[in-house]
């Protein structure tokens, strides 16, 4: 009884004064007495006064029954109309189904032009449907246009042909020297190869190391890579012609077509060849289920139409070859033909690791299509490093077409651990596999898809209103799916995942913290036993870890920065006066699949596996930190944190952030296990130093100043991921840091910083929708057509962005997009409380879901796994509702108060110490307070199977008051700097900008305020940030009923409609229906315009939302109205900075958020006339082009144009 009345009492904590604190300039806050009268129907007071009166249980549930037919009355679920105010409490009910989202097709096809701002889309498609991306362009082989294929255990990337090996010649920026080579430690050349799983050499030098001084303790650990298993090829006229990646130029290929299907993982190519005679098509794919076969099949036709007219037949001669030469860092141990099976055979060793090999057998069938014998190989050819097999054959009219299967049995030493058949040779597993493979391709082709279909089944997201970032969320699950596999691991040695992957050796496919705290929670959801794969790879390492501290006389264990075959401090990944943070990251990696409890979870787990690595990395830190007697807290000491811009700094914010939390958790667990627990840890926790500004700022580390440009996100890191599984670990001053960092993220950084602002935004912001378009930010930068492949920088261009040849494909980028879905955008955390009484760890669910006005329709996360349940996570317009789909046991949600967030009481600095106001309160240190006291600040909630869980979005306020342009759809006419989003510019952050690419020519933006708008512009404000223009213009297209008609219905036309016929007929009938005459002429009245740039502009927008209106145009004389011109309505206003330049700021002594220039403008009509006279309605325009020009300095030498960081349209 206890505990039920302490959730009820918890249940009603305020919600009164949610968006009611005092705001800076331009706030809109909603109105406050409107507010209070909602909020009289439900008292806190009435709510604790029953409570109190109804202390049996009896009672207490005849209450919550009728508070939930009170909520019920008040609240719909799917699609409840618009509530004037958050409701904090929500509705448990019988599940209601499935929970179908709105689909907006007008906001899905603008958004398909989303597309056309990844880099190298030009040539590329995706279809929606089939999940298909793919390229028409045949160009020189280059990384980021090569498709892969693998399935967690090989994989192989595929280079411009279909099939082989190949190395990059080309690069898009520069043939400067190194210009075709991969990133540190490597540097190598890149190279389309193949590579199975924890292959790893040992390297006694490498060429880039950040303390080679390590070198000379021991190697380095690198992925190899084996012999291209895909190697096929084929030569005509005697040798004469060769068909493989070195031989075939541009000029021989037309009707070129490659594409990956993410709904089976196969790699198809199509292509003509010597003046289209010769048609290939072949099919990659590496067996979903059978982990250790790969399949090529190549089909060799005849293009009869293209034959010359004395053609007679053609020999081909089709060669089946492993090479070693396509192997790095590997030793041939043997090659060699089987005669009798038509197969080669290769065996290598990675280089200094003679305990390791992995055998390699392929066989082909080789049949004339319609045939059902296959043709011996005619003779086999064998040298020192190479063996094939060739097959001959003749094609004619009459037999034109020939097919050939490949099948690739590939065994290591690694994954024969964990097979039955120990007893057998790595060569004779593979040779088993692909024998028995051998004629049965369209079996295993069918087993294949229905294995990616099962996994597919287990997890979906949808998100119906934006095509691109729905096709990224699925393109990021396939790419770590394809890298990653739930079965057929060896739980002694676990999952080691690098950075890219099984297709490439950037980063030489090292375990980084990446695989702990980006990639490993993103499949977490969905495939539980992955993450358990992934993390038990750091269980199987911590006995090194162990050895590791104890060389440098710290007691337990410390993981190095990079791991591979072991996990030994090398001159890559040092264990110490580096990255210290990495012990928190794989102590939180393993805490968190304990939080999300899959099957077989639970206090075993925590005990045995969890339980030591948390213990011995708070003994090591608690070695590892020291006392400062002056501050009376506990410093760190010649570290780095994730910023890797700065090294060998002390009281690195995250890592001490980290430090807290984990001892905390080391706590807790330990008395929930009822082990020893040792009371330096709560002390230390307590009293660690986390280094402030007098501004009250989170310092990234002691004695950083205002000059830093930040490599990638830190200190917010300690919102998220830190933050989810510990409400205490979220500081005092976590928005004000949010604002402050987000201006100082490096513009060429790598693609894990801007998932993590999603999250923090979507949690710590009560105002504008910065969390999706940080979204947006994570992903346009970043995401490299034709195969949505991240790559690891926004700009690849080493000679432009800091000299680093960018790693990819960067997964990464891809768990940390997944994660800004699944728990950013959400609100979802994995947490736990302690019963203060007995110590034991409750497992909860926070849930803390807001409106998404950039997302129309909401976002759907498809069997999410908790708790080894079944859960459908939904965020419709209005509602977050939970489902409890699946499983027989209840789940515990708890929902957080967001009053108590007051993201715009933010005090600016005015250039006085003295004069400031006290924002929030300074702390130098974060102490734990009363760890039942967050339970005041939130409502409780049990799930039972079959049940879902509603409540009413929270609804961000406006940034801005009566801002009719914020949280509306934009787009940028011109180029912006890499990395930059024109959402910025509108998302109610007045610290998140867009940036024109450069200052000389005019930048523009166009804005869509949606359909209907009833609103004129009659004044306005751009905040400018520190780098104001020097003119704004701002044109509207006049308001017409007939256009907004004929655009409400146009893309429902061109998709209902079969025909041009049809099409025409259905578009005149609508012309007549809206009045609109064969020759429709729109009156100026002698307004000045320019009219090129009018007209370009209605081009640009018919090119954003209607493209097919646009073709239209051409097609119907009576649509030409639709060209009519944009009205400008302020016409090169000057700028004026209107905030003073601080000299502090200067000379780097500055940490302050600084007040924003702003330019005002208000609009005169009366000079302006549209139509009839007295007729205004023109004015209530939907799309505006906000123009800027050059930066107000003009003695300024960076290149690049002003910032606009948010444009403010009133009424």
């Amino acid at each position: 009884m206890k505990r039920i009345r302490s959730l009820w009492f918890n249940a009603e904590a305020s919600y009164s004064n949610l968006n009611n604190s005092p705001s800076l300039r331009n706030k809109n806050s909603t109105d406050n007495n409107s507010r209070s009268k909602n909020y009289r129907s439900f008292s806190r007071f009435d709510l604790i006064n029953s409570i109190l009166l109804l202390m049996m249980l009896f009672l207490l549930a005849i209450f919550v029954t009728a508070l939930y037919l009170t909520k019920s009355s008040r609240l719909t679920y799917s699609h409840a109309s618009r509530a004037a105010l958050f409701n904090p409490l929500g509705v448990i009910s019988p599940s209601l189904g499935n929970h179908t989202l709105n689909y907006d097709p007008e906001a899905r096809e603008s958004s398909k032009k989303l597309y056309e701002l990844l880099s190298d889309f030009n040539t590329a498609y995706y279809d929606d449907e089939n999940m298909i991306l793919g390229s028409n362009l045949f160009s020189k082989n280059t990384y980021s246009r090569q498709p892969y294929v693998a399935n967690g255990y090989i994989g192989s990337r595929i280079p411009n042909i279909g099939f082989g090996y190949a190395l990059d010649t080309l690069n898009f920026y520069t043939d400067a020297p190194g210009a075709l080579n991969n990133g540190w430690p490597l540097r190598n050349h890149r190279f389309a190869g193949a590579f199975v799983s924890d292959f790893y050499c040992l390297q006694p030098k490498l060429n880039s190391t950040n303390f080679p001084e390590l070198d000379d303790v021991g190697y380095s650990t690198v992925i190899s890579s084996i012999p291209q298993w895909t190697n096929l090829q084929f030569s005509l006229v005697n040798d004469s012609k060769w068909f493989n990646p070195q031989n075939v130029t541009l000029d021989d290929v037309t009707n070129y077509s490659q594409n990956l299907s993410m709904k089976d993982g196969i790699v198809t190519t199509e292509l003509d060849w010597l003046n289209s005679q010769i048609h290939v098509k072949s099919e990659i794919w590496a067996h979903r289920h059978i982990h250790p076969l790969g399949v090529v099949s190549l089909e060799i036709s005849l293009n009869t139409d293209h034959l010359p007219s004395d053609f007679d037949s053609l020999d081909v001669n089709i060669w089946d070859i492993l090479d070693f030469n396509t192997s790095h860092r590997t030793v041939l141990h043997s090659t060699g033909t089987d005669e009798k099976n038509n197969a080669v055979f290769m065996i290598v060793q990675p280089d200094n690791v003679p305990s390791s090999n992995c055998a390699i057998y392929s066989t082909c069938t080789v049949k004339y299509e319609n045939s059902t014998n296959p043709i011996n190989s005619s003779e086999s050819f064998e040298e020192k490093d190479i063996s094939s097999n060739i097959y001959n054959v003749i094609l004619t009219e009459d037999q034109p077409k020939i097919i050939v299967h490949k099948y690739v049995g590939i065994m290591s030493t690694e994954f024969n651990k964990n097979k039955e058949q120990q007893d057998n040779t790595n060569i004779g597993l593979a040779k088993m596999i692909a024998l028995n493979s051998k004629g049965n391709y369209e079996k295993l082709l069918s087993s294949h898809k229905r294995a990616w279909y099962d996994l597919y089944n287990d997890a979906f997201i949808e998100i119906p209103s934006d095509s691109l970032l729905e096709m990224t969320a699925r393109s990021s699950l396939f790419h770590l799916l394809a890298n990653t596999r739930d079965y057929n691991v060896s739980s002694d040695r676990g999952l080691p995942v690098g950075v890219s992957g099984l297709s490439s050796d950037s980063y030489g496919g090292m375990v980084f913290w990446d695989a702990d705290i980006w990639m490993e929670p993103a499949p977490m959801p969905f495939f539980p036993n992955v993450a358990h794969n992934m993390n038990n790879y750091r269980n199987a390492t911590h006995s090194q870890a162990k050895v590791n501290a104890e060389k440098y006389g710290y007691p337990r264990s410390i993981y190095p920065w990079t791991s591979g075959k072991y996990a030994y401090c090398t001159s890559t990944g040092p264990c110490v006066d580096y990255e210290y943070h990495i012990n928190v990251d794989v102590a939180m990696a393993s805490f968190s699949i304990y939080l999300n409890g899959h099957e077989g979870i639970d206090d075993e787990y925590l005990r045995y596996t969890t339980w030591p690595i948390i213990k011995n990395a708070a003994q090591f830190f608690t070695a590892y930190v020291k006392y400062n007697s002056s501050l009376g807290l506990y410093e760190t000491y010649n570290l780095t944190d994730p910023d890797e811009f700065a090294n060998h700094i002390n009281n690195g914010a995250f890592t001490n952030a980290g430090i807290k939390t984990l001892l905390k958790w080391a706590t807790d667990i330990g008395n929930h296990l009822g082990e020893v627990v040792d009371p330096k840890w709560s002390e230390i926790s307590k009293d660690i130093y986390i280094p402030r500004s007098s501004s009250n700022i989170t310092l990234e580390y002691s004695g950083m100043n205002s000059s830093v440009e930040i490599k990638q996100a830190d200190v917010t890191l300690m919102v998220y991921p830190l933050g989810y599984i510990n409400d205490e670990s979220i500081l005092n001053n976590a928005i004000k840091d949010l604002y402050y960092y987000s201006e100082r993220q490096s513009a060429s950084g790598p693609a894990m910083t801007y998932p993590v602002f999603v999250a923090a935004a979507a949690g710590l912001l009560n105002h504008g929708s910065s969390s999706q378009s940080y979204l947006y930010k994570s992903v346009l930068p970043y995401l490299r057509a034709p195969f949505a492949q991240f790559s690891e920088q926004s700009d690849d261009n080493f000679l432009t962005n800091g000299l680093t040849q960018p790693a990819f494909p960067f997964l990464t980028a891809n768990g940390g997009f997944l994660q800004s879905i699944l728990f950013g955008l959400t609100g979802i955390r994995y947490s736990y409380e302690v019963d203060p009484d007995t110590k034991k760890i409750n497992r909860l669910l926070r849930f803390n879901p807001i409106e998404l006005p950039l997302l129309p329709g909401g976002i759907a996360i498809r069997n999410f796994k908790y708790m080894n349940q079944v859960l459908d996570i939904i965020i419709d317009d209005h509602n977050g509702t939970i489902v409890h789909k699946s499983g027989d046991v209840p789940i515990h949600i708890k929902i957080p108060n967001r009053s108590l967030i007051h993201d715009q009481d933010i005090n600016f600095y005015n250039g006085s110490e003295n004069e400031r106001k006290p924002n929030l309160e300074r702390r130098d240190v974060d102490r734990v307070g009363d760890p039942m006291r967050m339970d005041r600040y939130g409502t409780y909630y049990l799930l039972k199977p079959k049940q879902e869980l509603t409540v009413q979005l929270f609804k961000p306020g406006l940034n801005a008051r009566n801002n009719i342009a914020e949280n509306k759809q934009i787009t940028n006419l011109t180029a912006g700097v890499p990395g930059d989003v024109a959402f910025s510019a509108l998302d109610g952050n007045n610290y998140t900008h867009w940036q024109p690419l450069d200052k000389i020519h005019r930048a523009k933006l166009l804005i869509d305020l949606g359909e209907y708008n009833e609103k004129e512009i009659t004044k306005g404000m751009i905040l400018w940030g520190q780098r104001p223009a020097k003119n704004i213009s701002i044109s509207i297209l006049p308001h017409s009923e007939k256009v907004e008609n004929l655009f409400a219905n146009v893309t429902e036309i061109m998709q209902n409609s079969g025909n041009d016929q049809l099409l025409n007929e259905t578009i005149g009938q609508l012309l007549d229906n809206a009045g609109i005459p064969v020759e429709n002429v729109i009156d100026f009245d002698g307004i000045e315009q320019e009219d090129d740039e009018s007209l370009d502009d209605v081009q640009a927008l018919l090119h954003w939302k209607k493209e097919d209106l646009a073709k239209l145009i051409e097609q119907i004389p009576r649509l030409n109205f639709l060209k009519r011109k944009f009205v400008k309505i302020l016409d090169n206003v000057p700028v004026s900075p209107s905030e003073p330049y601080y000299e502090a700021s200067r000379n780097q002594s500055l940490i302050e958020i600084l007040p924003s220039n702003r330019t005002t403008f208000t609009i005169d009509y009366d000079k302006l006339q549209v139509g009839d006279k007295g007729n205004t309605d023109w004015r209530k325009t939907r799309y505006i082009v906000v123009a800027v020009q050059g930066v107000y300095d003009d003695y300024d030498d960076d290149n690049k144009g002003a910032t606009i960081k948010e444009i403010v349209l009133n009424d």
